[in-house]
């Protein structure tokens, strides 16, 4: 057996310079020039249509085409049937807000504490939907035009200004929203079908890289992290476009289900891959025949798929008699071999094959209190950033308002990181409009330099909006803040007021959420990645290695396991900008936790392989007991280790290797069985081993365990 990764600091990647994450983040990708070139042409087109007929709000307006486009940054929606799809939702949903905002005037114009409570009312629940409903943008928008409308109020003499204010706003999202979705159908469309090809074909040359790379070289280095990647993130992305691809082309439908099966099929090759750089460190020539023979199977199914091709059945070298009986590369390499002569034949999903979860609502929305207390701060810092701006007449900062809303995320970490992103937007489109004020539109005469004006900064804004989510933010930020400062009528401004006030607000909205979200029922990212470790581990633990759990328990449980864990992980980013994490304890302590995460996703692959392993086998009756006997004492061994990363208690060690050699006396029928179960055997003890350097975690625990919201 290959000897694994024997210390915590050596499962952590090497880290990055700021330098480097930077270059990273701004780098090419594909569709990401098409896409700022879409947003461009659709801002250019707003702008002049609303300086033409004077349609109000031009900021709102042209931040309305980047929002709308912004959401579809990610592979899984960035074409054009998801931005069409989303862009009539908003329609729809604004047009709803704006209604209600309508009638919440009607009946409490004249009452102004009944409409200060009505405007808190909406509010709350409007975020508590962000936070629960598996549409949570929805919810959002609702929360975001009822609070803005209904703070109209003090700005308007009379009922009819005030509605006409209203509804001149409706007018300036949605025709905006209307042009969104023309753009992104008619030009340079990310239509969904050549995204999936794309895709899938990423993944198979990440596993022939990985595959026919020498161990250690860094083409193999970074197929490894990119398949290590796909195999938390899971099936999902893709499964998504096989669906986007059906509503954009109906002669696709029929192959739905093919389609899905060879979805399920490539992620299962890519979990067994990735096991692949702790098992090839040292090679025999025949293991090292058959690698580069799926390398080279693995290339031309790339190939076909990306062009469009038919796959067509590939033949594979059969056991080489140089190969290791013991070697725990074998029964891996046989699944990965079994995977590619498969995939080209697939034609419908596997039956054991869990359905999705699907709910229109976070199971624990009404049991877990978190959610309230989320939109409860939301809301108190919201209404208490209206009531000061309102007792000292200066209505020009109401951005302090809207601040609380676009901010506010779970934990206090996630929060402070997307207001460090618009505090840094800000100021940068803050600085490009006072140059642009004071040097450029003194000498425009016309609309045309200014449209160019506005593009120039429209297209970086939009080059940085459809990158990672760690920054997509600060694109969206300094467009917008551009946009309010310049474009405060339908002629060029030389005031710098609006500018002003922009800005204060924004930082007096910063502060105020970054006082309420650190001391209201503060939730730490550090507290949540500890959670949703813990709760991997014991999914995994569900998910077993024994027997009695049918085959779609076993794989509902393993991947409600890489939800967890991937969730763990993004936790683990925002853990950075917890107060804690600044210190030299917490910066430890962030190590150890994301190391930790790495190794449970090393026995995660692991315990697939081996079920996998299993289930394409003929059952085995003579080692059943000795099975189940090693499967009890590795969920008690991962529960432990939950335990020990939830609360900081020390995990009580329990030794496997008594239950894994009564495998080996079972008899010889086990074959690879037995090199899979002692590789999961070794990376369990290594989990345990690591558990026990994560220090207690003061906050104090929940009893039930959170899941991510699908």
């Amino acid at each position: 057996m290959t000897t694994l990764v024997p210390t915590l600091e050596a499962a952590l990647p090497p880290q990055r310079s700021w330098l480097e994450r930077l270059r990273s983040e701004f780098a090419p990708t594909p569709g990401r020039f098409n896409a700022t070139l879409r947003i461009v042409v659709a801002t250019t087109i707003v702008l002049v249509t609303s300086i033409t007929l004077e349609v109000p709000s031009i900021a709102l307006s042209l931040f309305i085409v980047l929002f709308l486009t912004k959401l579809t940054s990610v592979v899984t929606t960035q074409n054009s049937v998801f931005a069409a799809i989303a862009g009539a939702l908003a329609i729809i949903v604004v047009t709803l807000a704006i209604a209600l905002t309508v009638l919440i005037l009607r009946l409490t114009i004249d009452h102004p504490p009944l409409r200060l409570a009505a405007m808190a009312a909406v509010f709350f629940l409007g975020m508590f939907a962000a936070r629960v409903f598996v549409l949570g943008p929805a919810g959002f928008l609702v929360a975001i035009v009822v609070l803005v409308s209904q703070a109209y109020v003090d700005l308007f003499p009379g009922p009819e200004p005030i509605v006409r204010a209203v509804l001149r706003v409706w007018v300036a999202v949605v025709y905006p929203a209307a042009i969104t979705i023309g753009v992104n159908l008619l030009l340079l469309p990310a239509d969904p079908e050549p995204l999936l090809r794309r895709e899938a074909a990423d993944r198979l040359r990440a596993v022939a890289r990985l595959a026919g790379s020498p161990h250690g070289s860094a083409a193999a280095t970074r197929a490894a992290a990119a398949l290590a990647a796909w195999a938390t993130t899971g099936p999902a992305p893709l499964l998504k476009l096989v669906r986007f691809a059906d509503i954009r082309e109906s002669r696709l439908r029929p192959l739905r289900e093919e389609r899905t099966a060879k979805v399920l099929l490539l992620q299962r090759l890519i979990e067994s891959a990735a096991l692949l750089p702790d098992l090839t460190q040292t090679l025999a020539t025949g293991e090292r025949a058959r690698l580069e023979a799926v390398a080279m199977s693995c290339d031309e199914l790339a190939a076909a798929v990306e062009s469009g091709a038919r796959m067509l059945p590939v033949e594979l070298t059969e056991a080489v008699p140089d190969v290791p009986p013991d070697s725990g590369l074998i029964p891996v390499l046989a699944e990965i071999e079994r995977l590619v002569r498969e995939l080209p034949l697939a034609e419908r999903p596997a039956d054991d094959q869990p359905a999705a979860e699907r709910r229109l609502f976070a199971p624990d929305a009404l049991t877990n209190p978190r959610h309230a207390q989320f939109a409860l701060k939301v809301t108190l810092a919201a209404m208490f950033c209206y009531v000061a701006y309102t007792a000292i007449d200066w209505d020009g900062i109401h951005t302090c308002m809207i601040t609380c809303a676009v901010v506010a995320l779970g934990s206090a970490g996630a929060t402070t990181h997307k207001a460090t992103l618009r505090l840094v937007g800000c100021a940068i489109g803050a600085l490009l409009a006072l140059m642009a004020i004071v040097f450029l539109l003194p000498q425009m005469e016309s609309i045309v330099p200014l449209a160019l004006l506005v593009a120039a900064v429209t297209a970086p804004a939009a080059w940085v909006a459809m990158g990672s989510e760690r920054t997509a933010y600060l694109g969206l930020q300094f467009a917008f803040a551009f946009y309010l400062a310049v474009l405060q009528g339908h002629a060029p401004t030389t005031d710098v007021t609006e500018l002003r006030d922009r800005v204060v607000g924004i930082f007096f909205g910063v502060i105020v959420m970054a006082v309420v979200f650190n001391y209201v029922w503060p939730e730490r990212a550090g507290a949540g990645m500890r959670r949703a470790l813990a709760d991997a581990l014991r999914r995994m633990g569900e998910a077993g290695i024994g027997i009695g759990a049918s085959p779609a328990q076993t794989k509902l449980q393993r991947s409600r396991a890489w939800r967890a864990l991937d969730e763990a992980g993004r936790a683990a980013e925002l853990y950075a900008f917890e107060p804690e994490a600044m210190t030299a304890a917490g910066v430890a302590t962030g190590q150890r936790v994301r190391g930790l995460i790495e190794l449970t996703r090393r026995a995660l692959l692991a315990q697939a392989a081996l079920l996998e392993h299993r289930a394409a086998a003929t059952a085995l009756v003579a080692g059943n007991n000795a099975r189940a006997a090693l499967g009890h004492d590795v969920a008690v061994a991962l529960d432990a280790a939950a335990q020990a990363v939830e609360r900081g208690a020390r995990p009580r060690h329990l030794e496997l290797r008594s239950a894994l050699a009564a495998m080996r006396d079972s008899g010889d029928a086990f074959a690879g069985e037995i090199a899979l179960s002692a590789m999961l055997v070794e990376r369990i003890e290594i989990l345990q081993r690591a558990a026990e350097t994560i220090p207690a975690d003061p906050e104090p625990r929940r009893t039930e365990h959170p899941r991510s919201r699908t």
